[in-house]
């Protein structure tokens, strides 16, 4: 015969509360995420949270609210090809062994027009080619209007813009700067960001690849399309409209172009990747560049039992808010009048007028023991049932 008892009054100790404290410690893995201004910020997150919940504690510590451009680039991935967090998939399927791990805040889809940003506060790196012009915009935004009394000669001496600067660069910065009296730091920005938008490679997200030549080449995802560079020069222009379709099949990466007038077919492209992943991570960037820039709301996925479980295609989808959505969602919610601190400029040399390194690109080069593959699922080229198109 069972008897019930009261827990006397004296000390206790919880011994469920422990294990499970420590059960919790064990499933939670530590991401360094390196933010825009070169500070590194420690954030925890359970192995089993999806990307999106490391996204939403990075977005709530810098209070942005217009956060559909920016994504966070997995750093410790940096030997293959670009990658980023997938917001849907759980961070423990993403992210290598160990701890902690290295993430870095980028900005994912360049803005067509800054005039679109609501928030000052959502700021974006880029190229540079005008160095002392986006130089001298940035000094403006700092210190404010040219004065011959406090601003005397080499008082940007301490400023590191870029590195390796050419002679008198810095006199090219100043003559600049006199030239902006009466920007306010927004203003500055605005107008940086302006005159970032119109270089080369601003916006451009690089992908090593060959030809069927087997000549080194770089493609290129942006706003607009896909471009294609070689020594450094771009050589070729795909915008979406051209595009029919695109498709990867093992670590070979096709475009099919739509037929022009004086053509009889289609003209299909196929480029070499490094490997799988590398081809899979172009064809997703790809297909987040189309829907983000040029749909208004992106495509639901298939509610079709056969169609979900019996396709052999990458299910892959952008889920996020295209670009219509995140401006009027800015308009909405955006807070124009925040006060918030700017970073000097000094730590934020290569950042701010920072080019493309196209030597750290290249290192990913195709090497013997680079060129195997695991054998992994197919997905297939343009003209067989099995494809991952755009449409």
């Amino acid at each position: 015969m069972s008897a019930r008892f009261h827990l006397p009054a004296g000390r206790s100790y919880n011994v469920r509360a422990t294990e499970v404290e420590r059960d919790r410690q064990h499933t939670q893995v530590v991401c360094s995420v390196l933010l825009l201004d070169n500070t590194v910020q420690t954030f925890k997150v359970c192995k089993s949270d999806h990307g999106q919940v490391l996204l939403d504690a990075v977005f709530k510590h810098l209070e942005l609210t217009e956060r559909d451009y920016f994504g966070l680039h997995l750093a410790d991935d940096s030997l293959d090809a670009p990658r980023w967090l997938d917001p849907n998939k759980p961070v423990r399927k993403q992210l290598r062994r160990g701890s902690p791990h290295n993430l870095s805040f980028r900005v994912k889809f360049f803005v067509t027009d800054p005039s679109k940003l609501q928030e000052e506060y959502t700021r974006l790196p880029c190229p540079h080619n005008t160095a002392a012009l986006l130089a001298s915009y940035s000094v403006q935004s700092e210190l404010g209007d040219y004065s011959e009394t406090e601003h005397t000669a080499g008082y940007l001496s301490e400023f590191c813009f870029m590195p390796n600067p050419p002679q008198d660069f810095h006199k090219e910065v100043a003559k600049h700067h006199q030239q902006h009296s009466g920007l306010s730091p927004a203003q500055s920005e605005f107008n940086y960001l302006n005159t970032a938008r119109t270089l080369e490679l601003y916006g451009v997200e690089l992908h090593y690849a060959r030809d069927q030549s087997n000549t080194e080449i770089f493609l290129g995802v942006m706003s607009a399309g896909i471009v294609i560079y070689k020594n450094r020069v771009r050589i070729n222009y795909f915008p979406w409209l051209k595009i029919v379709k695109i498709s990867f099949k093992c670590k070979q990466f096709f475009v099919q172009l739509r037929r022009e007038a004086s053509e009889t077919r289609e003209t299909l492209l196929g480029f070499n990747m490094v490997n799988y992943r590398a081809c899979k991570n172009l064809w997703k960037a790809c297909v987040e560049h189309h829907t983000f820039f040029r749909l208004d709301r992106p495509i639901p996925p298939q509610k079709n039992f056969f169609a979900h479980y019996f396709t052999l295609g990458s299910k892959f989808r952008y889920c996020g808010r295209t670009e219509v959505q995140s401006v009027q969602y800015g308009k909405e919610k955006g807070i124009k009048d925040r006060v918030f601190a700017r970073s000097p400029s000094k730590p934020l040399a290569r950042k701010l007028v920072g080019g493309t390194d196209w030597e750290s690109v290249s290192r990913n080069s195709l090497s013997d023991e680079r060129l195997e593959t695991q054998s992994l699922p197919t997905r297939s080229p343009p003209g067989t049932p099995n494809q991952n198109c755009l449409i």
